[in-house]
């Protein structure tokens, strides 16, 4: 062995590595929080392993991606703890990525000399969302279906390039074949090449720059800005001080990363044994009443924009994450003062307490949301097939941004909304018919109307129909006896204009 390990170490150095990797010294009072980032990596090999094993057993095609799952979960041993394991670790991801952002960001940690790491750690954020959606198609149920319609259409808000985001996305008009494959394809091929390689270049500069020591070893003492060449040496003066008085990469805290990497997979795996990953029944695209949810992680953007105007909701489907991300690029330029503690950075502690705090309340009131029952509490009754298909469509499209049933919706009667009829009652004052050519066309019944048309290509004649079915049912709380009374008036249709 010791021949071996000479031979080796005369042609790759391994003394050299092993001094380079696990020798070098680290700023001393580095906390449990400074474990997250390699959590993460044992998170992501956990993910890799599973997700290589999954992929013998998964036929990415409409026909098959279902019974390969189900096939997986009840004939192949341990199947589906092993599935349960990559869907639990995808959450898991999810949520260390993020605290490690937020430990960033809390300790300043993004200032000079990791302006580059922050912008690989964002690109590694965005990466790890990307793996969210793109595997939740993959099972191929009615909820990977049908929130992935909604994910596609919501892309397709984005000015300019919607329509083709949403071509790409699907690799059609509708999901289907090419939709699948696609999502496969960017999951298991695409993505995680651009993890690894952003990941390698994020721990070679963890490397090379070292982990960022306490807030207050750079805060005594500091220039005002982290651009002036004072700060420059001050930065190089102070950390050489903090690693003197430090501890030794290897045992010290290779052993805290240990320890935390391993609670975080048995709990993983304690989900994955007693929750499971679940399986809806096989997606049905011919059932629009099915009304979908995302993944945990992506619920408080879903509920806000079921908070906001009709109107508003591309803005806010594009302008939120957009102007997210933008900030938080730009953010280790347009910061370049010298603190780093919160305490001594309101703006950033109001900024991380408001976006944390209204994530939050979103999250806890899209969980409090009640689940769709037999019963439709604002009709009173069990709806038929039609008007349930009504009723989701009615959801997806957020109508209820403007439009108010049984007191919930509209906004809040604010903005635009206030000019949004509510439609609590709607089926006693006009039949179905009625509303059907109104979602058509409202400029052709209401001149100046501020509700845009609805008909083809944006909704088919089918979806209009089960849309109006639906609004012809609200008859209000004394729906058993309340009597119609239609104020129908159709106007004459438009004539189109002749060519000169």
């Amino acid at each position: 062995m010791d021949r071996i390990s000479k031979w080796v170490d005369e042609r790759i150095d391994l003394a050299g590595i092993r001094k380079t990797l696990l020798d070098r010294k680290m700023p001393g009072g580095l906390t449990w929080w400074h474990t997250l980032g390699s959590a993460t990596l044992a998170v992501f090999m956990v993910q890799a392993v599973t997700g290589i094993v999954l992929a013998m057993y998964y036929a990415p095609s409409p026909d098959h991606a279902y019974d390969s799952i189900r096939y997986l979960e009840h004939s192949v041993a341990s199947g589906a703890v092993l599935r349960g394991i990559h869907h639990w670790g995808a959450s898991a991801m999810v949520v260390l990525v993020v605290a490690h952002a937020i430990r960033v960001f809390s300790m300043g940690s993004y200032k000079y000399p990791r302006e580059l790491n922050w912008l690989l750690g964002v690109g590694l954020l965005g990466i790890v969302l990307g793996f969210g959606f793109t595997g939740y198609l993959l099972p191929w149920d009615q909820k990977a279906y049908w929130a992935t319609q909604v994910g596609t259409n919501i892309a397709g808000t984005t000015p300019v390039v919607g329509a083709l985001l949403v071509k790409l996305l699907r690799g059609g008009a509708q999901l289907g074949v090419a939709t699948l494959t696609r999502f496969y394809a960017l999951h298991v091929l695409l993505l995680p090449a651009l993890l690894v390689i952003v990941a390698l270049l994020h721990l070679f500069m963890v490397i090379r720059q070292g982990i960022a020591p306490r807030t207050a070893v750079l805060e005594t003492g500091a220039p005002v800005h982290t651009d002036s060449a004072e700060y420059h040496r001050y930065y190089k003066e102070k950390y050489a001080a903090s690693k003197g008085a430090g501890v030794r990469f290897w045992p010290d805290i290779v052993v805290k990363d240990a320890v935390i990497a391993t609670g975080i997979v048995i709990l993983i795996f304690v989900f994955a044994r007693f929750v499971g990953a679940g399986l809806e029944l096989p997606a049905d695209p011919s059932d629009s009443s099915y009304v979908p949810r995302p993944e945990w992680y992506f619920l408080p953007f879903f509920q806000l924009l079921k908070l906001v105007p009709g109107s508003m909701e591309s803005v806010v489907a594009v302008g939120v994450p957009g102007a997210l991300g933008l900030a938080m690029v730009l953010l280790p330029f347009y910061d370049r003062k010298s603190p780093r503690s919160m305490g001594r950075r309101p703006v950033a502690r109001f900024s991380l307490f408001a976006l944390l705090g209204g994530m939050a309340l979103l999250l806890g009131a899209s969980i409090r949301e009640p689940k769709p029952t037999a019963v439709a509490p604002e009709v009173g009754r069990v709806l038929n097939s039609s008007e349930r298909a009504g009723r989701a469509l009615f959801e997806r499209q957020q109508c209820g941004g403007c439009h108010v049933i049984a007191g919930r919706g509209g906004a809040d009667r604010k903005g635009d909304a206030k000019d949004a009829p509510d439609l609590t009652e709607v089926g006693l004052k006009h039949s179905a018919a009625y509303i059907h050519s109104f979602i058509e066309d409202p400029s052709r019944f209401h001149t100046g109307s501020k509700m845009p048309a609805f008909g083809p290509p944006v909704l088919s004649h089918q979806e209009i129909e089960e849309l109006s079915r639906y609004l012809s049912s609200l008859r209000g709380k004394d729906w058993q006896t309340a009597k119609e009374a239609f104020v129908d008036t159709f106007p004459e249709p438009k004539k189109p204009k002749e060519k000169p």
